[in-house]
């Protein structure tokens, strides 16, 4: 309101009766950063809007320069009509040149029809440095929370996401990858509790393009909705990120899921007893040097994987015992330990045993979480005692031996001195495969002894992790030799990666002996990286089928890396891109379909594929591509995946033999070839002449005979038909005789008087008759050009007509260097670019490339009025004018006829043009030319000497001074 006083002011004394206006920029001063482009500037018109109006606005350099940093204005002019008041914008456009300092220009107004308010006659315009910053990539807060809501469907997983954030710029392209950590709090497992959205690892970044600083957002599925759960927790964390970011001050979050926190049945735990829940456990009684086996049993729940600790401490002086059992969800078995006792263990005491520690919710018996092991002192007993045995160092070396004399006498020492008995420590197995324990008999031989071996499940699952068993062995009387055990370990379904799982072997039953303290041998199955197995595979030459079973998921194959071959000559196939992997369910089973083509290669071959015996199967690296069996790893590369092996040829377990027999596809006749397309291979020696019919009825015929011929194998035609490059192509060449007689009958002369008779005993090259009908009529492939607009994209065959697509138009930025014709595809290329110093003088399009030329100079009478782009050449504008602005007169004083025009003499207005003299001075003094100006005298002389030049102090110029007329 103080500036519109000011104007008040200003005008207060002047009582007009027409108020025109003033013009003025209101606001003064703009601020922007080139990336926004442009800025708008508003000129007022203010005190007045009687009658039309117009000023002129043009752009004046300050620290930023026209046309590098902004588009430059000149003489732009800005109008009113009567009675408006409303204001103008002006629109600044900035050049795409960032700036690390603030740099400015102006707007000045000029040449107005009415006043110009002189304190805002110029605008300042700051365009601001450009933050090249790329920005700090954060998450929100260092933790979060989500609820599932009661209502929500618990099979359909629940979405998270997180937001991650770009602060203090947004400069170029930025990825950042992301990931979950375990920490000590985590406590929800990736794959089980919840998903990425992006499975796969090396997908997990986002991207913010150049000037984005939006949020991203990390996508999760949310999987454990079990009825009943605790809080879950897990962390994420981002990686570096590039184009030089920088991670902000929270680059990770815990992330919890809120549970139910209802109260979950796990179950009751307590050890073997007569009842539940009142009754005590039972007790135990055992010789020294022996052991015995307790039971634990889940009660009231099975809800959850569950886990409980026992302990006995003093069965074995100086070694507590101790162990965990392990409950999985939903299971109700009973589970058991086995305790240990030496010749040592004290006798007559009773040793207390406990359970301990349970978890996930399961709680103990009040009753029966702990038991008595009594240890009975240790008498002899003339069958022995058998145990888990393993061979000693000594007696590895002995047997080792050259020297006979050591096997005969220091062996027996051996025996004599060492039982083999000790620690059974756990066996540990890293591969799949088979091995042997052994198990012995000592201290004592008296009589016949049997025991049983059997497996008790772990961690690791019989027939699943390794072959469960349970077999007799037997000693005879005096016999005290080892006795061997195999034990077979299945193909682990896990990496290295994982956990390890455990199982045992277990002497029970003895017969006329006793178990000794090494009754139970733990073995541990660590896991290693495993690769799939071809586990069986079926070959069904009549289907034209492939099935292949492996040992785990497979995610995709190549069927251009597999062969069949015959493992006794070597003569291999291997297929091409025509055979194609066919979806089926389960994902361990790979189903091909053979192609065509490859079909008829293997027909082709007379060794291969014909019996079970002829058919094997070889794999090259890579074959087929697999999940890494369900790795699960908290490193980007943490699930390397290597290719899967070669594999030397194997039979395949099921061979079924070809016994499709064969079918005419397509019949044709020219004039001079017969052409016979079959769907298999055939057996040239049951060729015999056919009959060519005019009808399908078949009782106009005329046979085929000698000189007309099957042409062999490739041998060319004298036409352009095809070489009949394998058997399921037959080419006839008829005699010149019998094309006559054919012709004479009518047959064979059109399409509808074109039938062939084939003769019988036709047969494939697997012996199967010929099948279908064996009279049908000629057929045409369609080889007509394609029409305007496309091209062939598969030229026609004996069998297919060709196939046309539309020409393809090209894109922005690319032009057709090849048109496209009837026989190929537009070739498209990207245009030229225009560099430095060069303009597009024809633009690109999609059929002509782009012309570069040279951007104009310009000389020295003229100045330029629009710069020179990659798109537009440079505009120049004669110096010659009275009508240039301050910054075009500054390019200009070089310009001769700039000179010359600002000299030269300017008449004054004609005598009649004005109603009274006054006016026609005012005229005159309003003129914008140079300095050679005279003024204009009341007789109407303006100049003594119209054509020369002229200067102010010229005597020839003649007239009052007072109207400011000369300069």
């Amino acid at each position: 309101m103080s500036m519109w006083r000011i104007l008040v002011a200003a005008v207060a004394s002047a009582q007009a009766t027409v108020a025109p206006g003033h013009f003025l920029f209101m606001p003064t001063a703009y601020s922007q950063t080139s990336v926004w482009g442009s800025v708008s500037v508003l000129v007022q018109r203010g005190l007045g809007a009687d009658g039309t109006a117009s000023v002129a606005v043009s752009s004046r350099d300050g620290s930023a320069l026209q046309s590098i940093h902004y588009i430059p204005i000149v003489n732009q002019t800005l109008g009113w009509s009567d009675g408006d008041s409303n204001p103008v914008e002006v629109q600044v456009r900035f050049a795409a040149t960032p700036t690390n300092q603030d740099v400015t220009f102006f707007l000045d107004l000029h040449d107005a029809t009415t006043s110009i308010y002189m304190p805002q006659a110029t605008a300042e315009i700051t365009i601001r440095a450009t933050n090249v910053y790329p920005g700090d990539i954060t998450f929100s807060a260092n933790s979060t929370s989500f609820t599932i809501p009661p209502t929500w469907n618990p099979q359909t997983p629940y979405p998270l996401s997180i937001p991650v954030h770009r602060l203090h710029g947004a400069f170029g392209h930025v990825q950042v990858p992301y990931d979950v950590v375990v920490t000590a709090t985590s406590t929800a497992t990736a794959g089980e509790d919840f998903n990425f959205v992006k499975g796969l690892p090396f997908a997990r970044f986002m991207s913010w393009s150049d000037s984005d600083h939006g949020p991203k957002y990390i996508d999760l599925l949310w999987l454990n909705q079990a009825p009943y759960r605790q809080d879950l927790t897990f962390t994420l964390q981002l990686f570096a990120p590039t184009g030089q970011a920088l991670l902000g001050t929270i680059s990770t979050v815990d992330i919890t899921v809120q549970g139910n926190h209802l109260g979950v049945p796990a179950g009751v735990l307590q050890l073997n007893a007569p009842c539940f829940p009142s009754c005590a456990a039972d007790v135990y009684s055992v010789q020294a040097g022996s052991a015995v086996r307790i039971y634990v049993a889940r009660q009231e729940g099975t809800v959850g994987a569950i886990a409980v600790s026992y302990l006995c401490v003093s069965l074995i002086p100086g070694q507590p015992q101790t162990g965990t059992l392990t409950w999985a969800d939903g299971d109700a078995a009973e589970k058991s330990f086995v305790l240990a006792t030496a010749a040592t263990s004290p006798t007559g005491t009773p040793h207390l045993v406990v359970l301990q520690a349970p978890t996930n919710g399961a709680t103990l018996s009040t009753t029966a979480a702990t038991t008595i092991v009594t240890v009975l002192p240790l008498e002899p007993y003339a069958g022995g005692v058998v145990d888990f045995v393993s061979i000693t160092t000594e007696e590895r070396l002995l047997r080792l031996s050259p020297v006979t004399s050591d096997l005969l006498q220091l062996l027996p020492e051996v025996d004599y001195w060492d039982s083999r008995i000790g620690l059974a420590k756990p066996v540990q197995v890293t591969a799949p495969g088979s091995f042997s324990v052994l198990v012995q008999r000592s201290r004592g031989s008296v009589g016949a002894a049997t025991v049983y071996v059997q497996t008790i499940d772990g961690t690791a699952i019989g027939g699943i992790d390794f072959v469960a068993q349970t077999s007799a062995l037997q000693w005879q009387d005096g016999d005290t030799r080892p006795v061997s055990v195999t034990v077979t370990i299945l193909a682990p379904p896990y990496t290295a990666l994982n956990p390890s799982r455990a199982f045992s072997l277990v002497l029970t039953t003895p017969t006329n002996t006793r178990l000794g303290a090494f009754a139970q041998l733990p073995l541990v199955i660590r896991g290693a990286m495993q690769t799939p197995r071809l586990v069986s595979s079926v070959l069904n030459m009549s289907a034209k089928t492939l099935t292949l079973t492996f040992s785990h998921p497979i995610a995709s194959a190549a069927v251009t890396l597999l062969s069949i071959l015959n493992p006794q000559t070597n003569t291999k196939i291997t297929l091409t891109s025509d055979s194609l992997v066919v979806p089926v369910s389960p994902t361990t089973v790979v189903q091909i379909q053979v192609g065509a083509n490859d079909f008829v290669r293997l027909q082709q071959a007379p060794t291969v594929a014909t019996t079970a015996a002829t058919a094997a199967l070889s794999f090259e690296p890579g074959f087929a591509n697999y999940d890494n069996l369900q790795c699960k790893s908290t490193r980007i590369q943490g699930c390397w995946q290597p290719l899967m092996l070669p594999q030397s040829p194997i039979l395949v377990t099921t061979f079924v033999a070809d016994v499709v027999g064969p079918s005419l596809s397509q019949f044709t006749y020219d004039q001079q070839y017969i052409q016979l397309r079959f769907s298999k291979v055939m057996d040239r020696s049951t060729f015999q002449f056919m009959h060519l019919c005019d009808s399908l009825v078949a009782t106009n015929c005329i046979g085929l005979s000698a000189p007309s011929r099957l042409i062999p194998r490739g041998e060319a035609t004298t036409t352009t038909l095809p070489f009949p490059v394998d058997e399921t192509l037959w080419i006839v060449w008829v005699s010149p005789s019998t094309v006559a007689q054919l012709n004479a009958a009518g047959i064979g002369l059109t399409r509808g008087t074109s039938f062939v008779s084939l003769p019988p005993g036709l047969r494939d090259i697997q012996g199967n008759a010929f099948q279908g009908p064996t009279v049908q009529q000629a057929a045409t492939a369609d080889c007509s050009a394609c029409p305007a607009g496309s091209y062939g994209s598969r030229t026609c065959t004996d069998t297919a007509d060709r196939v046309c697509s539309p020409c393809t138009v090209c894109g922005t930025g690319f032009f057709a260097a090849t048109a496209c014709s009837a026989t190929r595809d537009t070739a498209c290329l990207r245009c030229r670019p225009c560099h430095f110093g060069l303009y597009a003088s024809t633009h690109c399009s999609p059929t002509q490339n782009r012309v570069c030329s040279a951007c104009t100079k310009c000389t020295n009478d003229q100045y330029e009025f629009s710069p020179c782009t990659t798109e537009a050449d440079r505009v120049c504008l004669t110096c010659d004018s009275c009508a240039l602005t301050w910054q075009q007169e500054q390019v200009c004083k070089k310009s001769v006829a700039f000179e010359r025009r600002k000299r030269s003499p300017y008449g004054c207005p004609a005598v009649m043009a004005y109603p009274t003299e006054e006016a026609r001075l005012q005229a005159a003094k309003s003129n914008a030319c140079g300095a050679g100006r005279c003024s204009c005298t009341g007789t109407g002389v303006g100049n003594a000497n119209p054509n020369g030049f002229s200067y102010p102090t010229d005597p020839r110029c003649t007239g009052p001074s007072n109207y400011g007329i000369i300069l």
